[in-house]
């Protein structure tokens, strides 16, 4: 009796997800034109096109079809993911004790707050930063004869940027390794400090895989995460004397 209650539920679950997944989807159909103005509009408005409208091209009847439906799809997978997450929390929480619970909470507390914070330096900074960076490299300051106009195919942007999301998103993620490994060595400084160097090293790394090829950038975005690390870590000392 109790495994059909559990094969209930989940069926339950399951078709819920579904009804929200199929949702999305039709809701981000009506809206198709709006969420491709919005992936593109950091780029109809850049700097390098300040004198000529900017336009997308493309080789293939279907493809502006396929662009939308690959649009529609990343976002409606997207919504998928976080009702999964609530479901899957919603469903283990009665066998769990308080304190996991309510580590988990914050666990997800946390992973929802990092992956909107990506979504914003994402959209903001790091993608029309690179955006202008690779393209400041069709203007010849030297050979002022020489001109490079470039074409963007709509389904190759539309992949480069579905590719540079979900590294952005997965690199922030793991931020929240480190406020983990945090909250689980708080009252062990010995042990922070002693991976200081570990994680200098990584954020460096960090920065690397995920700014544009230029020491400018890598240096502004490395030397703010480890601001931050030594903020945190300044946090937790505080609040451990304070005790």
């Amino acid at each position: 009796m109790n495994v059909y209650k559990y094969y209930l539920e989940i069926k339950n679950r399951l078709l819920l997800l579904t009804l929200s997944w199929i949702s999305a989807i039709l809701v981000s159909y009506c809206f198709k034109e709006v969420l491709l103005f919005i992936v593109t509009k950091h780029n109809i408005f850049s700097s390098h096109y300040t004198e000529e409208t900017f336009y997308f091209i493309f080789t293939d009847v279907t493809e502006v079809f396929s662009v939308y439906i690959t649009l529609i799809f990343f976002l409606g997978n997207q919504i998928l993911i976080f009702h999964i997450l609530y479901h899957l929390l919603v469903f283990i929480a009665l066998g769990l004790y308080k304190s996991e619970y309510n580590y988990l909470t914050f666990v997800f507390k946390i992973s929802v707050c990092f992956f909107f914070l990506s979504v914003i330096v994402f959209n903001k900074v790091l993608f029309p930063f690179s955006w202008d960076f690779f393209l400041s490299f069709q203007n010849f300051k030297v050979l002022t004869s020489l001109t490079l106009h470039f074409e963007a195919k709509l389904s190759e942007y539309l992949l480069f940027y579905i590719m540079f999301y979900h590294i952005c998103i997965f690199y922030f993620q793991t931020f929240m390794l480190l406020i983990l490994f945090f909250d689980y060595v708080k009252n062990e400084l010995s042990i922070i400090k002693s991976f200081r160097k570990v994680f200098y090293y990584s954020f460096v790394i960090f920065s690397t895989l995920i700014t544009p090829p230029d020491v400018f950038s890598q240096f502004i975005l490395s030397t703010s995460i480890i601001i931050s690390y030594e903020i945190l870590m300044f946090c937790i000392i505080v609040k451990n004397l304070i005790r």
